[in-house]
């Protein structure tokens, strides 16, 4: 562009506070943006920074302008990466910044899960069954193991980012909880990945689900993990075992999992991630009336005050970063 000024937009200020930029630069920002007017709001921005808010193809093409979308998650999978590189648009996102956070929430809800604290809540509340059983011990599948006799897997381990040390990665952080808990921690290599071809410290996803008391699913959503868990997999799953989702909804096939809770292959699940989001029952089918042991959270795993400082700081630093040629964290 002619003109050595940025023009920057910001589709959804209200996940957290923008930082301010050093480099010359016009902004904007909205609270939240709906479909029907995203490509207005950024037809004339160099720079585009969205939390959640999808950069379509058809929204690119209305934008001959932009040069950078400065994502503020580490998920990327609200951008049509192919259009950018063809474009010639790079795209960062913010790796591991709410990494914390999310172990935090990931264990949350696993023990939640596992001491079935949702059902317990609403039979508590009720009044019903626990004075006329004068126990509660009934909902449990069987007698619950304690954190050390357990084996929790690990799927999306990931690797340090060059550059953001000293953040950790989301499946270090939850091995770490894990270790400290007494659990035996497994590692899952790439699904596909042939046994002779595993990676040192890693299992063999296969074994990781047969072997798994948990499962944590920490991963992007790519092609190669899109649709990842479905009824094969989680038929592989040990009926006493949970699934944690944390990753992203389209890593799960939420039709399987609704089908392996009602049919008992897999003794509960935990989910803050869904295929569509904002979830409403006419979207997902984890939101249907009776489904054994589910616990559900609005996709807040990310939120705490380490995660906003961490998101604030890398995304001015990605933006100022582009701006001198030296583009960091690109996907």
């Amino acid at each position: 562009m002619a003109s050595k000024e940025h023009r920057i937009v910001c589709l959804d200020e209200c996940h957290c506070e923008i930082p301010t930029f050093s480099i010359p630069h016009t902004y904007k920002g909205f609270d939240n943006t709906p479909p029907e007017l995203i490509a207005e709001r950024i037809k004339d921005a160099t720079i585009v920074i969205s939390t959640r808010v999808p950069i379509s193809e058809a929204t690119i093409a209305q934008c001959p302008d932009l040069q950078f979308i400065a994502l503020m998650a580490a998920g990327f999978d609200i951008v049509d990466l192919e259009k950018c590189r063809e474009r010639g648009i790079k795209v960062s996102n913010i790796p591991s910044a709410s990494a914390e956070a999310v172990a935090e929430h990931a264990f949350t809800l696993y023990l939640s899960a596992k001491r079935r604290v949702v059902e317990l809540h609403n039979l508590t509340r009720e009044g019903v069954e626990w004075p006329l059983r004068r126990m509660g011990t009934h909902k449990f599948n069987g007698v619950p193991r304690t954190c050390k006799s357990e084996t929790m897997g690990i799927v999306g381990y990931g690797n340090l980012v060059p550059g953001l040390l000293p953040l950790t990665t989301k499946g270090k952080w939850i091995e770490n909880i894990a270790k400290a808990m007494g659990m035996t921690v497994i590692i899952a290599d790439r699904k596909g990945t042939p046994p002779n071809a595993t990676r040192p410290g890693r299992t063999e996803f296969t074994q990781t689900l047969q072997r798994s008391d948990v499962l944590i699913l920490c991963c992007p959503l790519d092609v190669s993990t899109r649709g990842m868990i479905g009824e094969a997999e989680l038929k592989l799953m040990d009926s006493r075992s949970l699934l944690v989702n944390v990753a992203r909804g389209g890593v799960v096939d939420e039709d399987a999992l609704v089908k392996a809770l009602r049919n008992s292959w897999i003794s509960g699940a935990a989910v803050d991630v869904f295929a569509s989001e904002p979830v409403t029952p006419s979207t997902s089918p984890l939101l249907a009336d009776g489904i054994p042991n589910i616990t559900l959270s609005p996709h807040v795993a990310w939120y705490a005050d380490s995660s906003i400082e961490n998101l604030k700081v890398i995304l001015n630093s990605n933006i100022e970063s582009f701006v001198a040629g030296n583009p960091a964290n690109l996907v």
